[in-house]
């Protein structure tokens, strides 16, 4: 199951490829395929996306993008993420029988997550995978959180974390309680969860939720932000309300100023806490 310019877990890259945008062009189809095999097949639009607003919908088969064949979801992939927020791309498909044109206009996955900043977060049941502590990010109690969705197919995600880190001594050096920096594991446990706790600064933590139980939320899987190339970003005032949602790649032209913008909101929802 894959995501076009929206991945789960799986994405088209490698290390070795060229720094990707920390938020890239976004389509909005949870896809049907299986990597390099195609073809690749819609499996259903995410609500008030690009693609359901240009007509795509389930069953169609995706052949071309601007006129370049799409042989599997990887190709897809790859060739949203290649364009820029806004772009207008024409993608055909096959749908029962028949090919179809249609034109989408790129967004990003932020765009549809803006509405749940200002609002008080979900209640959460996430699991440390080190001592089993609850973390319920709705009630933090006065302590502020900064909440990073981990892919540890992610090369250098694990380094954001640090750096999250570090915002968070400084603070707890000038007054009061460090906030919760917190890795959150999305997805099927693919890794050993307790091993790759070692490779991190900051507690990990797992979902123990039932599939649909984050819909209103970050979390909600059609716009979950954590994927190969990116880290997603949350950040929760000690109120419990959502300051900023947004993806980070590592090592990439613009990953300073995303995390500048990250650490001011972050800075904001600390005045907010204290």
């Amino acid at each position: 199951m894959r995501w076009a310019g929206l991945v789960l877990v799986f994405v088209a890259s490698t290390a070795l490829a060229a720094p990707r945008a920390s938020n890239p062009a976004f389509l909005g189809i949870q896809m049907i395929g299986t990597g390099n095999r195609g073809p690749c097949v819609i499996e259903r639009a995410t609500p008030d996306g690009p693609a359901e607003a240009a007509g795509l919908r389930s069953g169609d088969m995706v052949i071309s993008v601007d006129g370049k064949l799409i042989p599997n979801c990887d190709a897809l992939l790859d060739e949203i993420t290649s364009h820029a927020p806004g772009d207008t791309i024409e993608v055909r498909v096959q749908r029962l029988g028949s090919a179809i044109a249609v034109k989408a206009q790129l967004s990003t996955r932020d765009a549809l997550l803006r509405h749940v900043i200002g609002k008080p977060m979900v209640a959460t049941d996430f699991v440390g995978v080190e001592d089993g502590t609850i973390y319920d990010l709705s009630a933090m109690h006065g302590r502020m959180a900064i909440v990073g969705l981990y892919n540890p197919a992610c090369v250098d995600c694990g380094a954001l974390f640090t750096r999250l880190l570090d915002w968070s001594r400084d603070r707890a050096r000038r007054e009061g309680q460090p906030p919760l920096v917190l890795a959150v594991h999305t997805g099927e446990p693919t890794h050993d969860l307790r091993a790759l706790q070692k490779s991190l600064d900051v507690p990990l933590a797992v979902s123990e939720a039932a599939p649909g139980a984050y819909e209103d939320s970050p979390f909600n899987r059609n716009l979950v932000i954590s994927d190969r190339d990116r880290l997603g970003v949350i950040v929760i005032d000690g109120l419990g309300i959502v300051q900023y949602v947004g993806p980070i790649a590592p090592n990439s032209d613009d990953t300073d100023a995303v995390l500048d913008e990250l650490f001011a909101a972050a800075d904001m929802a600390w005045r907010h806490s204290k």
